[in-house]
């Protein structure tokens, strides 16, 4: 698959997660699980 048609997808992807609201929701908490999970792996890492 070529980067453009990765960026066409992606550019859908994001219409309908904006168009819908607990898409979008469910992409915000996702997100923040994944932050919280890389701070307490930087943490982890920091103290060794």
């Amino acid at each position: 698959m070529k980067d453009t048609e990765k960026q066409i997808l992606l550019a859908k992807l994001a219409g309908k997660i904006l168009g819908d609201r607990q898409l979008l929701e469910t992409l915000g908490d996702r997100i923040y699980e994944l932050m919280l999970e890389e701070l307490r792996l930087k943490k982890e890492r920091n103290r060794n």
